[in-house]
């Protein structure tokens, strides 16, 4: 039997119990899916999906590795079920998001480029914020 809450949490009651520890697993509870939680996928927070499997279910990846089957293919149903359709697309692909370093820029080529409206490429521009104003000033007498 699976159990939902209110909160969009759900409870897998599970076919085989077993022993952990000397404590009785008989359920696994995976915690609702968050905002946070895709953001952090997106941002390649976990390096596989039983790390977030893990966190969700809030016990050791030891427990989870101890699920016998059909118990651990209904935990694994029920995980799918709960992702966004980009995370479980993810997940199907075996597509795992990459966290970049505090450090990591974009190639040069990727790196956008000004343009003119049409396309053409302008180049360096000439002044950005902060820049000094040019010293012949602004001519403000012919507005369009």
């Amino acid at each position: 039997m699976i159990t939902y809450d209110k909160a969009g949490g759900r409870t897998i009651h599970l076919f085989i119990p077993f022993d952990f520890n000397g404590k009785k697993i008989e359920t696994i509870t995976l915690a609702p899916l968050r905002l946070g939680h895709s953001l952090r996928w997106s941002k390649g927070d976990w390096k596989s999906s039983i790390e977030f499997l893990v966190e969700l279910a809030g016990v050791e990846e030891a427990i989870i590795r101890e699920l016998r089957y059909p118990d651990a293919d209904r935990v694994m149903e029920t995980f799918m079920a709960m992702m966004t359709p980009e995370i479980r697309a993810d997940l199907m692909a075996g597509t795992i998001p990459e966290k970049f370093s505090a450090g990591f820029v974009a190639p040069d080529d990727e790196t956008p480029r000004a343009t003119n409206g049409s396309g053409e490429d302008l180049g360096e521009v000439p002044h950005g914020p902060g820049d000094p104003l040019p010293e012949e000033g602004f001519d403000l007498g012919e507005e369009p």
